[in-house]
């Protein structure tokens, strides 16, 4: 029997496709091959110019439809192992079992990297996108190969590919996201050497982190959680930067495991400047303003000023780029003490 909405006019069925958040669509997809088809043919010619799509190497996939606050999972691939019992209602498609518990679809493959990769092409191809970020863990370095493959023409020596609607500010863009968990030291000495050096890059759980892992991650915005760094070696960075090291750099977000490690001693030759402060900007997409409650200011040798901030166990550090091709500043605001 078909489906209603497939003898809809065209213009009343691009308003309802519009309506329908991403697990929606991909849940619908699934339905039949002509309503897949149409879903497609809808995002052909209305691609959604802010979707950007992630990847995660145990088989999640998610877009972010406006922020990052805004993330949705989409559809799953797990091993069958985990496939629930008869009590779950489950669906086949091609030919693997799936079911609909968690408001989008899950797959169970007997091979999990080909079921990840199955997932990943099914629902790039549904919405015509890109592979934007890349998720991983220690079990994942697999999946840098695969896009590397995957998406070669767009890589251009860059990583993961150039997605023009990572915007920070009206005309610029970022191409390039990755966010790794659990990985070694000797992973990110790969990452570097095989995709080159990721626009955004998030660190979890990253005890093993040393100083010279900071000045060779560069990135425009870097993200590293529970790292063991002394303020000696953010003393070593700041100087390293005022020389002109890590010149991409726009943001960076320093979490560390023992609170204690922040004491707001800098080194006298660093010159860094006590101030009081806030300043908004974008962190990562377009709609993501942001504010920095300035505690100290430091100038690098060619003039560009950036802003740090101490707060609970984080450092933070803006670097207020004068081609504003970093970050964009919607506003100012400005407190003396």
């Amino acid at each position: 029997m078909p489906f209603p909405i497939l003898r809809t006019s065209f213009v009343v069925l691009s308003e309802i496709i519009s309506l329908l958040e991403p697990n929606e669509i991909v849940t619908a997809s699934l339905c039949s091959k002509k309503l897949r088809r149409l879903l497609k043919n809808h995002h052909q010619r209305r691609k959604p110019l802010k979707w950007r799509l992630s990847m995660f190497s145990w088989g999640l996939v998610d877009i972010m439809t406006r922020t990052v606050r805004n993330r949705i999972n989409v559809i799953m691939a797990r091993h069958i192992s985990e496939l629930p019992g008869e009590a779950h209602k489950s669906i086949e498609f091609n030919g693997y079992k799936g079911t609909f518990d968690q408001g989008y679809p899950t797959l169970y493959f007997q091979d999990l990297v080909f079921g990840t990769t199955m997932v990943v092409d099914y629902v790039t191809d549904l919405f015509s996108l890109d592979i934007h970020g890349l998720i991983i863990d220690r079990n994942g370095m697999w999946a840098f190969d695969w896009i590397n493959n995957r998406q070669e023409k767009l890589l251009g020596g860059m990583g993961l590919g150039k997605n023009p609607t990572y915007a920070l500010n009206e005309d610029k863009t970022l191409g390039t996201v990755l966010m790794i968990r659990n990985a070694s030291s000797s992973d990110c000495v790969r990452i570097n050497e095989k995709l080159g050096p990721p626009d955004v890059v998030l660190f979890d759980n990253s005890r093993w982190l040393t100083y010279d892992h900071l000045v060779k991650m560069d990135s425009i915005k870097l993200f590293v959680d529970r790292c063991s760094l002394s303020e000696l070696d953010l003393n070593s960075f700041l100087r390293y930067w005022r020389a002109g090291g890590s010149p991409r750099l726009a943001y960076l977000r320093v979490g560390f495991e023992n609170r204690d490690t922040l004491s707001g001693n800098f080194d006298q030759d660093l010159e860094v400047v006590e101030i009081n402060e806030v300043r908004r900007f974008r962190v990562v997409a377009e709609e993501d303003a942001e504010e920095i409650q300035g505690d100290y200011s430091i100038q690098r040798w060619d003039g560009v000023e950036a802003t740090i901030s101490f707060k609970y166990r984080y450092f933070t550090m803006v670097v207020w780029h004068t081609d504003e091709n970093r970050l964009s500043l919607p506003s100012y605001n400005s407190r003396q003490n």
